[in-house]
């Protein structure tokens, strides 16, 4: 066992195979997690979307605890799921999104212990159901999962591969599951079934742009050629784009919100007339959100509230009792960040987390009220190389206390810092809240300077976040290896090119030393 796995299973009371009795789990049963990739929170019914796009997920929330301001800490895939995995902040875990078709990935270090390794330790049998790319072999990410289907097929066919595990080797009574769903059926390209493109579309006698490049990307989609449409190709012509080609490309993204949705309906369905359902713990969120142009930019590259924001909502098990059942049908309005769903799945299967990043929900619900989390999110591609190997470097760290909200971005020299509110509210198609005050390095002070220290001592935060989590990575991986590199094969590389993720692609990883 090495370091890192014997730190953080200290606080387990004993740890798998230590020939010691375990703590029971706080809730016992199943518990599947189910990511919804690229989702924003403000399309779902439940968070205030004005058009019936998550109704099986609405009844979810309902039944369970939905929070209202969950921000995770990367805008990117494999980033995120790291911190959701491992319940580290990127700037420890160091896993980026970047590839090098060559020389490898920036993936995660063995040593570091996943959350399905938690459950694999307690006696859990463990099972993924992911559509790929990043969460592919090539990251390490799906270590600690005995079972694993990481095709790029869409949300019906992740459904139906957990239920027909469920029905086959996972169906043993005597052993709980750890399940993990996760689909890039929102993520672009969006491309809903025609009947609910149909339903969701704002403007019906739209014929812009937009609709040009739908048509050709289902052409190409259903052609029978192996692969798939590039992921960017509804935005090639976004330099000129109206606020109707805009509404129309949202109303697509929300379409596929909506057939996602109905999948899970039918997911829940099975598991009701199984009777498993009842007894299961049930958590959906994304790892990130997607902007639609509200600060000039499309995807999910910004650390703005569009892209960090995303969907939480945890369903217990039925009659369960406890303080948790009190929480059932309400809604927290705290915010609360993604590491902390990392936090609150280690004590579900009966462990405690001794890194300072991420708190259960546990201890709140426990204690009756919610603390509001301050929030950290960055990037972690800038520390990879310079923009001559990579083609482009991305710095870009952030933080939301309180009221406030501090985005700062580094490129080419240059530093750019923006305060804003963290609460404004985000009306789709509407272009994002101005700075209240902007400095940029070299150039100057806009807006506000009355504003210039909040901003000051935001940065400061910041900047002691990454020390501390740098100086964590340093003390969990101390003399081992500080890096995971593998080759992407043909069949990733498909699937990250219809993800449009292969733009701009880096020459090289640089191993830290």
């Amino acid at each position: 066992m090495n370091a890192w796995k014997i730190v953080s299973a200290a606080s387990l009371v004993v740890f798998a195979g230590c020939g010691e009795s375990q703590p029971e789990p706080v809730i016992p049963g199943d518990v599947l997690l189910i990511v919804i990739d690229t989702l924003r929170a403000d399309i779902l019914s439940s968070y205030g979307y004005p058009k019936p796009t998550s109704p099986n997920l609405d009844a979810l929330a309902a039944d369970g605890i939905r929070f209202d301001e969950v921000l995770t800490q990367a805008p990117n895939t494999a980033t995120s799921h790291a911190t959701l995995f491992t319940g580290l902040t990127p700037w420890t875990h160091r896993v980026a999104n970047l590839t090098s078709l060559e020389m490898g990935t920036a993936g995660l270090p063995p040593a570091f212990t996943t959350i399905a390794e938690r459950f694999q330790a307690r006696d859990y049998r463990t099972a993924a159901f992911t559509d790929g790319g990043p969460l592919g072999h090539a990251w390490n990410l799906m270590q600690g999962f005995d079972h694993l289907e990481g095709k790029f097929e869409g949300v019906e066919a992740k459904v139906d591969q957990l239920l027909q595990w469920l029905d086959g080797d996972g169906a043993d009574d005597k052993q709980s599951n750890f399940m993990f769903l996760h689909t890039y059926q929102v993520h672009e390209p969006y491309l809903p079934p025609l009947e609910l493109a149909a339903k969701f579309n704002s403007n019906p006698g739209y014929d812009g742009p937009v609709l040009d490049s739908e048509r050709r990307a289902r052409e190409l989609r259903d052609s029978g050629d192996e692969k798939e449409p590039n992921g960017k190709i509804l935005y090639e012509h976004k330099a000129s784009f109206t606020p109707e080609d805009v509404q129309y490309l949202f109303d697509l993204y929300t379409a596929e919100l909506a057939y996602t949705d109905a999948q899970l309906g039918r997911l829940f369905d099975a598991l009701k007339a199984a009777g498993r359902f009842d007894g299961m713990t049930i958590m959906v969120t994304s790892d990130h959100g997607e902007e639609f142009g509200e600060h000039g930019e499309f995807g999910h590259i910004q650390l703005h509230r569009e892209t960090l924001r995303v969907p939480l909502i945890i369903r217990f098990p039925k009659e369960l009792g406890g303080p948790w059942e009190s929480y059932r049908g309400t809604v927290v309005k705290e915010r609360v960040s993604q590491v902390d769903v990392h936090a609150t799945l280690v004590e579900l299967v009966g462990a405690t987390w001794e890194v300072d990043a991420g708190r259960s929900f546990f201890a709140d619900m426990r204690e009756g009220s919610f603390v509001e989390r301050t929030s950290y999110s960055e990037t972690t591609e800038g520390i990879y190389g310079a923009k001559a190997q990579w083609g482009y470097m991305r710095s870009q760290r952030a933080v939301r206390h309180g009221e406030w909200a501090m985005v700062e971005n580094e490129a080419g020299g240059t530093r750019v810092r923006e305060l804003g509110l963290a609460g404004s509210p985000v009306v789709p198609m509407r272009a994002g809240s101005p700075a209240l005050v902007k400095e940029s390095t070299p150039g100057g002070v806009d807006g506000d300077k009355s504003k210039l220290p909040f901003l000051q001592t935001l940065s400061g935060r910041v900047n002691r976040h990454l020390s501390d989590a740098e100086a964590l990575r340093m003390e969990l991986l101390a003399g081992q290896s500080t890096s995971f590199s593998a080759r992407v094969d043909g069949e990733n590389r498909s699937e990250l090119e219809a993800l449009g993720y292969l733009e701009g692609e880096p020459s090289k990883v640089e191993e830290e030393k």
